[in-house]
């Protein structure tokens, strides 16, 4: 259940995180959008979390931000109120904006609310209590099937979120001798451990039944681009594009693709007149965030064309990798590896200890969890070696894939991590 703060604490935060929401004066062109954000977590949030407001073009199709607001949280367990101003000269006539609102922690998304529409040019809009839901990196959400009850867990960079019946739980991983365990922050009767495609699930000492993993099924196949911003999906039964930022829509009938020098090519039939779709199978990084996908695409329609990436970013991830000597010269350092699974766990071997971790794809970027190693002891060196290791996959933001297939991990303070394909 969610406890809301005092009134007084929700006042001051407004007062000193929004510079005086009622008291701000603002151009009489100006758009000011008020409310609340509300999430249903059991636990305490980190201590790093920030709650981020932002107005989009577009928000559903990805579209450019036109006004943020970021707020420390502290502590506050409460719904978190903001109020975010944008000019009325930046937004555009004829286009549409959305709210949205979440919570993150070193770069990773914990909690998101759904897309508010927005349709008033300036004044003040009152958009109330906006739900969040846990976040998920999408293509890493897993669905237990536990007798007649459901279960979905996601991993998070802190570790996993656990969704049973209407409650939420943030969950660490636990000491157990195989498989995956999770348990819930101050609550170890509550716990999901993992062993293959099977689980079992407590949530406050209640047992559930036995729990099986659920196939997804395939994944719709989705592509983007920028300047204008689109969206193109294929899923099983519709081919549906949005263009510049929401003003151009067009869906059509999926049909099967013909097969094409070093790809595949979609002709479909929209109401506006014909929409060809080409997917070439060639490594494409996206030109605002620099996320590498495994296709390169092209969408024509109405004499225009199109160009941006498509694909699951993580199925270039997939996989086993050695990673290059790490922490000394060539021949010196043991056999290092990285396996990275399809349900968002990250496994290997570090220069002493095996290790395994959670990893997310955000829109931007990779973010990997603090790997949990076994206890082995090792010379000192390699010891060190190994810490630095696995702080730098901490602090990993982002990945490319070299021209020769090498895999680079990035971190923000300029480390990277070289590996090749085992």
């Amino acid at each position: 259940m969610l406890r809301s703060a005092p009134v007084a604490v929700l006042a001051i935060a407004c007062a000193a995180l929004l510079a005086g929401c009622a008291a701000t004066v603002q151009p009489n062109d100006a758009l000011t959008i008020r409310g609340a954000l509300a999430h249903t977590a059991r636990a305490p949030l980190p201590p790093q979390a920030v709650a981020v407001v932002e107005l989009k073009e577009d928000a559903a199709g990805g579209g450019r931000v036109v006004a943020e607001r970021r707020i420390a949280l502290e502590g506050t367990e409460g719904p978190i109120a903001f109020s975010l101003t944008v000019e009325g000269a930046r937004l555009a006539p004829g286009a549409s904006y959305a709210l949205r609102g979440g919570i993150v922690a070193n770069g990773q998304p914990l909690w998101a609310s759904a897309a508010v529409p927005v349709a008033q040019r300036s004044g003040t809009v009152e958009v109330g209590t906006l739900a969040m839901r846990p976040a998920r990196a999408e293509g890493f959400v897993s669905t237990l099937a536990c007798g007649d009850r459901t279960v979905t867990v996601g991993f998070t960079r802190e570790g996993m979120l656990m969704t049973a019946g209407d409650e939420t739980f943030t969950m660490r991983r636990g000491e157990t001798a195989s498989g995956a365990r999770f348990e819930a922050v101050g609550d170890p009767a509550t716990f999901v451990w993992v062993e293959g495609r099977a689980a079992t699930v407590e949530v406050r000492g209640e047992r559930y039944p036995q729990c099986t993993v659920v196939d997804p099924g395939p994944k719709p196949f989705r592509a983007t681009g920028n300047e204008p911003g689109w969206r193109l999906d294929i899923a099983a039964g519709e081919i549906a594009l949005n263009a510049d930022f929401g003003a151009t829509r067009l869906t059509a009938p999926a049909v099967a693709p013909e097969a094409i020098d070093g790809g595949r090519r979609y002709a479909a039939a929209t109401r506006e007149g014909p929409l060809t779709v080409t997917v070439l199978e060639r490594r494409c990084s996206d030109t605002m965030t620099g996320m590498p996908h495994p296709n390169a695409v092209t969408v024509e329609f109405a004499g225009r064309k199109l160009e941006g990436c498509g694909g699951d970013p993580a199925s270039l991830l997939a996989g086993a990798w050695t990673v290059q000597p790490f922490g000394g010269a060539a021949g010196d350092s043991p056999r290092v590896t990285l396996t990275f699974n399809a349900d968002g766990r990250l496994s290997g071997q570090g220069p002493c200890n095996a290790f395994s971790a959670a990893y997310s794809l955000t829109g931007e970027g990779l973010a990997i969890a603090r790997p949990a190693p076994t206890r082995r002891m090792c010379a000192p060196a390699v010891m060190q070696s190994e810490q630095a290791f696995f702080a730098t996959l901490a602090g990993v933001r982002r990945f490319e894939i070299a021209p020769d297939g090498a895999l680079l991990l990035h971190t923000d303070a300029g480390r990277s991590i070289l590996a090749r394909r085992s």
